[in-house]
């Protein structure tokens, strides 16, 4: 299918993009040259944007409120003629002046508030419009009832917020009016203010506040060298909001799901995680662990921050299987003492992060499977508490690739292909988080769900492979991360493996000392050979006689 662009839509871009080069050029001339000509023109331009504003603003008020205005323009120029007439000597231009700025005080005021903080100015003017259209996007959005009497009675508009990226209506309920209609309603709502999406967050009951957010798109966002004092499971730094605020993410205590498309940015979401945990990786309180089942290809990158890795669905069994035994040790260790594990340096976190999770769980053989989803499922179920948490990335949320979707209680929606993929992935958030709008051209961006099931669009930042290196050099894993674990525990698997560790062969036994006092071994009876059955002689033909 082709698309054609009509003539129209060619001229206004030929235009957007001269107006954009003379924009560029003027600002390049005048408050962009550098030195004393480029300061005095800022200090021009700054005085005559304030000047504008307080003559705007002051103009805006004499046409709304036209009354005073021509009043007083009326009794200054009658008081200036009067004077005039009566040739009356002294000043005849102080009085009639100060008379028409007692009418225009107001407006006055207004405009120097408008001169002096124009931002603010902008902010108000702008909730006050908003707020004078509420009663008509009520009614529009059913938010109102009809009384007996025939009047109206529609949700209450508290007061309009300003936040980065975002404006708040802090809405009350009526008597009979339920949160959840407001909450079937905020779609409409946004539309109706032609938002770019919302956000519903309950403040107390029957009063909730609505975001609607004034941009789509979220800027990329560069990574830098972590710093220790970034380095919070409970609070990590991994992005940008839509509000322009820092995004956190919270490791510690929550298993996260990240799911998305080809080309989505999960590479972000990973590094995102692991580059900002590299302090705390590197002085022992964050212990990282990898699956990689592309091959290595991603965290082969950032190698020396991971304790241990898998490459392959076998390897990554044997890694699951430690990480198992980590589980089992924490359980006698904390048992009786604490609920929920703190990061010290003798026992630190536990970050599992697993690359491609359908080749595992979904793709290998089958008697692989069978062990990965038993083991995932016990990590899943067992580890939090312990401090033992799972990340996981995957491009198929659907049931065969992922079967424990609901055992993660953090997810993250990138850029998903459908709609269903979005509900099986956000559940009931999905309406409010359409991960299947985001465009391909903003990688890195999706829906963060939290364990409250409040999305927050994100936008994770990009890491490329130098800073990788050098992050995974300057904070690389201690050498006691990557030793092996001892094989103990009272996983089925580790008591089958250290029973066949036990098990040894006379020749081992060769040469050793032996205990006299211990009994001498049962030995059995040997079994009589077994009688050999002869074949019973089969009967003879009948011959052409006897029949």
């Amino acid at each position: 299918m082709t698309t054609t662009t009509t003539p129209n839509t060619g001229l206004r871009a030929r235009l957007d993009a001269r107006v954009t080069s003379a924009r560029a050029a003027v600002r390049g001339s005048t408050v962009g040259r550098s030195g004393w000509s480029g300061r005095t023109w800022r200090v021009l331009a700054w005085i005559a944007y304030r000047d504008w504003m307080f003559t705007r603003a002051l103009t805006v008020w004499a046409a709304r409120h036209w009354m005073p205005t021509v009043f007083g323009v009326v009794v200054s120029v009658g008081w200036w003629g009067i004077l005039t007439l009566a040739d009356t000597p002294g000043d005849r231009i102080t009085g009639p002046l100060l008379a028409l700025l007692v009418f225009l005080s107001p407006g006055i005021v207004l405009g120097l508030f408008a001169g002096i903080a124009p931002a603010r100015y902008r902010r108000r003017v702008h909730a006050h419009k908003m707020a004078a259209y509420w009663p008509e996007v009520a009614r529009s959005c059913t938010l109102y009832r009809t009384e007996p009497d025939g009047t109206e009675t529609v949700s209450t508009l508290r007061h309009v917020s300003h936040q980065p990226g975002a404006v708040v209506l802090r809405v009350e309920t009526f008597p009979g009016q339920t949160p959840e209609t407001l909450h079937r309603a905020a779609p409409a709502i946004a539309s109706a203010y032609r938002a770019h999406g919302f956000e519903v967050t309950p403040v107390k009951p029957g009063v909730l506040d609505v975001a609607l957010f004034t941009t789509y798109r979220i800027a990329p966002v560069a990574a830098r060298m972590p710093v220790p004092e970034g380095a919070n499971p409970d609070a990590l730094p991994v992005g940008k909001a839509r509000t322009g605020h820092v995004a956190e993410m919270v490791v510690r205590g929550r298993h996260t799901l990240v799911v998305g498309a080809t080309g989505a940015g999960k590479g972000s979401v990973l590094w995102s995680v692991i580059g900002g945990l590299a302090p705390a990786i590197h002085d022992g309180t964050v212990c990282a662990w990898g699956l990689d089942l592309k091959g290595g290809v991603e965290l082969e990158m950032g190698r020396a921050l991971f304790g241990r890795v898998a490459y392959t669905a076998e390897d990554s069994i044997e890694v699951l299987r430690a990480l198992m035994r980590v589980i089992d040790r924490r359980k006698e260790s904390m048992r009786g003492v604490t609920r929920l594990h703190v990061p010290t340096s003798a026992e630190p976190l536990h970050v599992l992060m697993i690359d491609e999770l359908a080749d595992l769980m979904a793709y290998s053989e089958f008697e692989t499977r069978r062990e990965a989803d038993r083991l995932m499922s016990k990590i899943l179920t067992q580890g939090r508490a312990l401090g033992v948490v799972v990340v996981a990335c995957v491009q198929n949320p659907r049931q065969e690739a992922v079967g424990q979707r609901n055992l993660y209680p953090q997810k993250i929606a990138l850029r998903l292909d459908s709609d269903v993929e979005s509900d099986m992935v956000l559940g009931p958030a999905a309406l409010q988080a359409p991960a299947h709008e985001i465009s391909r051209s903003d990688p890195g961006t999706g829906y963060l769900v939290r364990e409250d099931g409040a999305p927050v669009m994100v936008r994770f930042a990009y890491w490329p492979d130098d800073l990788i290196r050098e992050v995974a050099v300057r904070y690389a894993a201690p050498a006691s991360h990557s030793a092996p674990e001892p094989r103990d525990g009272a996983d089925a698997a580790n008591a089958w493996a250290a029973a066949a560790a036990r098990r040894t062969t006379p020749n081992d036994n060769a040469g050793k000392p032996t205990n006299e006092d211990a009994p001498a071994p049962r030995t059995r009876k040997p079994r009589a050979p077994r009688k050999s059955r002869t074949p019973r002689p089969a009967a003879p033909a009948a011959t052409p006689e006897e029949v």
